[in-house]
């Protein structure tokens, strides 16, 4: 920590840190274009970390659920300024980057659904399965530019350009851990809710102000494409891997992509995922589903 003044801290100094540098409000507008959008929103809030095992905060964890299907969405909020913003780094996204994985959660004594469906209770040696989603079923395409490096950016009184992503990895990487909890739940829907079956997605999502994330894109062979420009949403590839609940050994689940967004982003980001139900469908396409959980039993 950076050496402090001996002056006692007054209510302007408090004002001052609460109109300009703090992330309350800024989780407050976020929270708000959820609840608006119809997601179950719990807000702060902790939990154990599943690596580091020290218990850790989250700032949002947002549901909402279309029938038997449930979008799951484990938010960070970094209120980032502009002397420091946010740079992307893309590359065309390859074909094996090319996929989300949804979590099926049954109860095998009851589910009576066919195979076109969702599947039979015989294609499950567990009550739940990660299932991934590549070819024709993906909601990320091959092709596209996706986040491969991230850098706040800056300069120090002498002029120096200065690069750390420290601040943004952490938030980022707290928005992964939290996403747990959530694959977790996920696994044990058919439990916990009225049905015989549910199908979730988990996104990690990193909401920053706006004009905050920068972008710039390369293509496969390095060559700068244009020139850094702002954008309100960039998907950025992770590959993270999870045991899909401590009492499903075995089972796994992967993330494939954290999303950053802006405030208009997030409300890009989720009507891509379900704005229509021809948008829900690409998320959640139940006959690849059906028919990759029979293949993998």
């Amino acid at each position: 920590m950076a050496k402090l003044k001996h002056d006692p801290i007054t209510a302007a100094d408090l004002t001052d840190f609460l109109d300009n540098h703090s992330d309350f409000a800024f989780e407050i507008d976020v929270l708000n274009s959820l609840l608006a959008q119809g997601f179950e929103c719990e807000h702060g809030g902790s939990y154990v970390d599943p690596y580091t095992k020290k218990p850790r905060e989250f700032d949002l964890r947002a549901t909402k659920v279309f029938g038997r299907r449930i979008i799951r969405l484990a938010v960070e909020c970094k209120n980032l300024k502009s002397s420091f913003p946010l740079l992307i780094t893309c590359l065309p996204r390859k074909h094996e980057e090319s996929f989300h994985e949804v979590a099926i959660s049954i109860d095998p004594q009851t589910v009576t659904l066919s195979p076109s469906e969702i599947m039979r209770a015989r294609a499950f040696e567990l009550s739940a399965k990660g299932i991934r989603l590549s070819g024709e079923h993906f909601i990320y395409a091959t092709g596209a530019p996706v986040g491969k490096s991230s850098d706040q950016i800056g300069r120090n009184l002498d002029g120096a350009i200065v690069a750390n992503d420290s601040d943004v990895y952490s938030k980022w990487a707290q928005a992964l851990s939290s996403a747990q909890e959530l694959i977790d739940r996920a696994c044990c829907d058919a439990e916990t809710r009225e049905g015989e079956w549910y199908v979730s997605v988990v996104i990690p999502v990193l909401v920053v102000p706006d004009a905050m994330p920068w972008k710039v894109d390369y293509d496969a062979n390095g060559r700068r494409l244009d020139k850094p420009h702002n954008t309100p949403r960039c998907s950025y590839f992770i590959q993270m891997s999870y045991l899909a609940g401590s009492n499903i050994i075995g089972t796994t689940y992967n993330i494939s992509h954290l999303e950053f967004v802006t405030l208009a982003g997030l409300v890009e980001l989720i009507d891509d995922l379900s704005g229509s139900e021809a948008r829900l469908d690409a998320t959640f396409p139940m006959e690849a589903i059906a028919e990759t959980a029979q293949q993998s039993s």
